[in-house]
């Protein structure tokens, strides 16, 4: 069982890309294992479907501005340095939404809870070809 150690509430500034400064934040506050809420707006974002029979992600990029509905997803550690795993339903112009695991997205607004846990979560490759703790 893990215990809360901390809460965090930020948001990330436009133009900057959601994955890499969540990953950022976790490894400058010491986050080994956590869980991750954002809500927003992305520019240029790119989700992807794992296909287990092939073993990779298929990717789509997302071409227009969309509204971050929701995204939840989990920081552990993954050879060593921290890894954000991150899942992603967003929004478009015509109301149609999109999700799949978030490969990258540019910020217009996100704003960020990380809730930190006591301890580290590693990631190891598994026999589907996922890194999974």
């Amino acid at each position: 069982m893990r215990e809360i150690e901390g809460v965090f509430v930020f948001r990330i500034p436009e133009g900057k890309d959601l994955i890499k400064e969540i990953e950022k934040f976790a490894s400058e506050n010491d986050i080994k294992c956590g869980e991750v809420k954002v809500i927003g707006a992305l520019k240029n974002a790119r989700i992807g479907y794992y296909d287990p029979k092939m073993k990779k992600y298929i990717e789509m990029d997302v071409d227009e501005q969309v509204e971050l509905l929701s995204a939840m997803g989990n920081i552990s550690l993954k050879e060593g340095k921290v890894f954000l795993h991150l899942h992603a339903v967003l929004g478009k112009r015509d109301f149609s939404v999109v999700g799949g695991h978030l490969i990258k997205g540019e910020v217009f607004v996100a704003e960020v809870i990380i809730q930190k846990f006591s301890g580290k979560l590693e990631r190891k490759l598994s026999s589907s070809g996922l890194f999974l703790f």
